[in-house]
């Protein structure tokens, strides 16, 4: 029996129109490149649906072709078995099994599975990953969303000091002063280390040596140190791999750290996690938590009469970070 199909010599990327003879003799011939081998030296991949069926010979040579149902026909005159594979396809019963199976599995994904997932993987991204990420976010914003900082020199060196002796010279994390109408009064840490402040949000500051922007920018390390918006934005991508293959879009598979940095909100455990590592770094510090309290107060005051005047403008800290009476508590309690 004959079939077409493509060759692929294993030196070259060049595909061969061919035609494949297998013979009675159980010989398997390509008489346009000099094949003769035995059958039993071919070996046949399994069949999954109507997409080509590769063919492996002898010393690299490969074989593709999509006359599925004659190579059936030559696997059951030559008495060889059908896959494990095409049987399960074949079996309606079997193929309602595996489209139960399937739907659990997705379903998994979509919600604890992708939680466990993107937590594995955040674990071991290396360092490197992480900065070339974060390097093409921050570029993206500064497109799109941050200008220069319009800060004074003077506020930048001591805004700069308290970061320098919150990191200890972790050589990872860099500070970015940056002006923002968009994002307005915010703060937020990308997956490498890299912190931009705005000024909007320095400009809230009550305190002269920006204590309660040190309390921010300790809060902000500790989503660095715990991952949060590595393991958001994993979790984004997993979601969206699975919706994209189902509906046959894949380009939800380019997700954006720019997104989920400045509209997504961080989850009430991912804030807890930061606040208590805040909390941390700033009695290591000798640093009152009063301030942070007192700069959080005031931003759930100004929040309170943005809802009282039915304001949409989401654009600030309290878009991504959720301020909660608890949260401030939280930090009055350590306060001294």
């Amino acid at each position: 029996m004959l079939i077409e199909a493509l060759l692929y010599d294993g030196k070259s990327s060049k595909e061969h129109q061919v035609v494949i003879d297998f013979t009675f003799g159980r010989r398997v011939k390509i008489a346009s490149h000099n094949i003769d081998v035995a059958l039993e030296e071919v070996e046949i991949e399994s069949r999954l649906g109507n997409t080509p069926r590769v063919l492996e010979f002898p010393n690299g040579v490969r074989c593709k072709s999509r006359e599925n149902d004659k190579i059936d026909q030559i696997l059951r005159d030559f008495d060889i078995k059908k896959s494990k594979t095409h049987k399960i396809e074949s079996s309606w019963g079997l193929t309602f099994g595996a489209v139960i199976v399937t739907i659990a599995f997705v379903t998994f994904m979509l919600t604890s599975g992708a939680s466990y997932t993107s937590d594995f993987i955040a674990s071991i991204l290396p360092q490197n990953t992480l900065d070339s990420m974060s390097e093409m976010t921050l570029k993206e914003l500064e497109d799109g969303y941050l200008s220069p900082t319009r800060l004074t020199k003077d506020n930048q060196k001591i805004i700069q000091a308290n970061f320098d002796n919150l990191t200890q010279g972790e050589k990872r994390y860099h500070l970015h002063f940056r002006y923002s109408d968009k994002i307005g009064a915010n703060a937020f840490a990308l997956p490498s280390g890299d912190v931009v402040l705005t000024d909007q949000l320095v400009a809230l500051s009550k305190d002269k040596k920006f204590r309660d922007i040190l309390g921010v920018l300790a809060h902000e390390k500790g989503h660095v140190v715990h991952k949060h918006s590595l393991r958001m934005a994993i979790k984004t991508a997993l979601s969206g791999v699975i919706i994209g293959y189902i509906a046959g879009d894949v380009s939800v598979l380019v997700t954006a750290l720019p997104t989920i940095l400045i509209n997504s909100s961080y989850s009430r455990e991912f804030e807890r996690e930061a606040d208590v590592y805040a909390v941390k770094e700033l009695q290591r510090m000798h640093i009152s938590t009063i301030y942070i309290a007192t700069l959080f107060q005031a931003l759930e005051e100004k929040q309170s009469s943005k809802r009282d005047e039915n304001s949409t403008d989401a654009s600030d800290i309290f878009s991504s970070h959720p301020l909660t009476n608890e949260r401030i508590e939280y930090f009055r309690s350590f306060a001294k």
